[in-house]
């Protein structure tokens, strides 16, 4: 799988066993210019980049691409669905299906395209449940997810992947997979508050079921603080990003921090520091509200954007009033905020590639 970050690709291949555990025989990553605002910083370069990184990996060239897509890309859409049967009866794959398409309003729309596809819970005459399949109803009622991808970006990293040696593409929501694949059920299922900080872009959505009740994206990233600090306190972007290494937010204000630049060892105080950080942080606490219902008490931060920033996470906690912690895949020498949309990609196409299971039909809409 290809996962397509703000600044950053990553290539793995292997498999995900029955019982959880990862082999991963390919991985490789690179740094590109990456994309702001939904649009290519070096779109003439993007062929090369993504070829690269693929050949680095070695092996034969991938027979079967999954694309990890950024949200800069996508668009979250609800539709709520009701469906009434005429009589009890075992719902099945099939009937989640009908319903789905029942749903699908969007195959009109000429710039962008289904790709997949997921409901936020189920109502049947029980009650509520994530998984229906196997149980007996009248009706089923859900709120559907439609994840909607550019249809202009399908094609063009679709072509390339062709030019690598991929016969066959699946797109796949990166931030979506991450967040339903490494994330409980036990939480989705009550509600998970979900915020992936990438280089130049984050996203936050409250997850319920398979689904997403609210999302929002906005182009902050974790590449925003250097700059900040570089723009405000007179230092260039590398001495910033050093800077970053020793920002600890649980420092008192009149703490120092140390830098060696190019116009000799510069004091700056941890007041001034801090602060630029924080404003750029209450950035990220504003979008988490905009999706954050009222009964929400947890957030789950993720992606590699705030690493170098000892007690951001703690500080976008208190800011919401939440229990904020970071999560990471489960994945030894890959457990690593960073390393989230991979192998929530990764989990996830392995998951269609060896099943037909419910999950391999909310995802399998490749572009034919």
């Amino acid at each position: 799988m290809l996962d397509i970050g703000s600044g950053k690709l990553v290539f793995a291949s292997g498999r995900r066993s029955e019982k959880g555990v990862y082999t991963v025989s390919r991985f490789s990553t690179a740094a590109y210019d990456g994309f702001y605002k939904g649009q290519w910083m070096s779109e003439d370069k993007l062929g090369d980049d993504v070829r690269g990184v693929v050949l680095s990996a070695g092996g034969d060239a991938p027979r079967v691409l999954y694309v990890g897509v950024p949200c800069d890309f996508l668009e979250y859409r609800n539709n709520f669905v009701r469906h009434v049967l005429p009589s009890a009866r075992t719902v099945t794959s099939g009937l989640i299906d009908e319903i789905y398409a029942r749903g699908n309003l969007f195959g009109s729309d000429k710039d962008r395209t289904v790709i997949a596809s997921a409901a936020c819970g189920f109502t049947l005459d029980g009650g509520y449940v994530v998984d229906p399949i196997g149980k007996q109803t009248s009706s089923v009622e859900c709120t559907v997810t439609y994840i909607l991808c550019d249809r202009e970006f399908c094609s063009r990293i679709e072509k390339i992947a062709r030019s690598a040696g991929a016969d066959k593409i699946c797109f796949v929501s990166a931030f979506w997979a991450e967040s339903v694949r490494l994330i409980d059920e036990d939480y989705r299922k009550r509600g998970a508050l979900v915020l992936d900080i990438g280089f130049s872009t984050s996203s936050a959505a409250y997850v319920k079921g398979d689904g997403f009740e609210a999302h929002s994206s906005q182009a902050v990233g974790g590449a925003h603080i250097p700059g900040d600090l570089s723009q405000v306190l007179g230092i260039s972007y590398g001495e910033a990003e050093r800077l970053c290494g020793q920002i600890n937010l649980g420092f008192a204000d009149d703490e120092t921090y140390m830098l060696d630049t190019a116009r000799g060892v510069v004091s700056f105080g941890a007041d001034k520091a801090n602060g630029i950080v924080k404003a750029r942080l209450d950035d990220l606490a504003g979008l988490v509200r905009s999706v954050c219902p009222e009964s929400a008490d947890k957030l789950f931060v993720t992606g590699g954007g705030l690493l170098a920033v000892k007690g951001a996470v703690g500080y976008l906690g208190n800011s919401l009033g939440l229990n904020a912690e970071m999560f990471a895949p489960g994945v030894p020498m890959y457990s690593k905020p960073q390393y989230s949309s991979v192998f929530g990609t990764f989990d996830a196409a392995d998951k269609i590639e060896r099943s037909n299971t419910v999950l391999s039909r909310l995802l399998d809409k490749i572009r034919r």
